[in-house]
């Protein structure tokens, strides 16, 4: 299971949250308290790896419940069907995504079955609650139309503490020629700029990233001081303004 080069041990964020997803494919644990909830699915060829994951921290593939969508890229939703097969989860994904999840991602190899329609189509401002558990949602498009970032308190030794992650802080798509049509480039390129101004001053205080590298989950895993190195070291308004940065770069050097 852990000989691959994407291949990462699964470990644990604060109290109910884990990351056992891949290097390329994203995917956490959320222990809800009643029953267990995915935030995203990882690449589709990771299925045996995820279930490996769960089971070595000590919980079972069939109680996961609820499978939340950050966007519709297939290193986001690629074992989303074959989770669904075998617990019959429900699932939540960005409205304006619905597209991509059928069949539309630009990234996914067409031959790969695992385009889906999900359960629940979610808008901005929505909130679900699982458990006493209530996250809510914000739609923040730019790395592709549908993203949803997810704000949430979760605990560190029993202490709650706002949790937060960026749903899609990718900006490959966001460049010259990735569509084939450059005012959709442009549009999204401002998307994701005001997405991030929307976002940006929310008190989040455990950066949850929607890749690993998006809040030096190595580095913090690698920590050996006291306390939780998630809550220390909180990479979310730095990572974000590096981000932004980045696009209106890309945007005042438009022709």
């Amino acid at each position: 299971m852990y000989k691959t080069d994407s291949a990462v041990r699964p470990f644990r964020i604060c109290d109910e949250l884990y990351h056992v997803g891949s290097l390329h494919g994203p995917c956490y644990l959320f222990d809800y308290g009643e029953g267990i909830a995915l935030i995203d699915t990882s690449c589709p060829e990771n299925l045996d790896y995820l279930i490996s994951g769960i089971e070595e921290i000590g919980y079972d593939i069939k109680d996961v419940k609820h499978i939340i969508h950050t966007h519709g890229h297939y290193d986001h939703y690629g074992c989303t069907n074959s989770i669904v097969a075998l617990t019959g989860a429900t699932t939540y994904g960005g409205i304006n995504d619905l597209a991509n999840f059928q069949g539309g991602d630009p990234y996914a190899d067409r031959g790969e079955n695992i385009s889906f329609t999900p359960d629940v189509n979610i808008k901005d401002g929505d909130v679900i609650k699982l458990g006493n558990y209530e996250i809510k949602f914000i739609e923040t498009p730019g790395h592709c139309e549908g993203v949803i970032s997810l704000f949430v308190d979760l605990h560190v030794s029993g202490v709650p503490y706002l949790a937060g992650m960026f749903g899609g802080a990718g900006i490959g798509s966001l460049k010259d020629g990735f569509y084939g049509d450059e005012e959709k480039t442009k549009r999204l390129r401002r998307s994701y700029v005001e997405s991030i101004d929307k976002i940006i001053d929310i008190p989040v205080k455990i950066h949850i990233g929607n890749h690993l590298g998006n809040n030096d989950s190595f580095k913090k895993m690698e920590y050996k001081g006291e306390g939780n190195p998630f809550l220390i070291f909180n990479t979310y308004v730095s990572f974000l303004k590096e981000k932004r940065a980045q696009v209106q770069s890309m945007i005042d050097a438009e022709k």
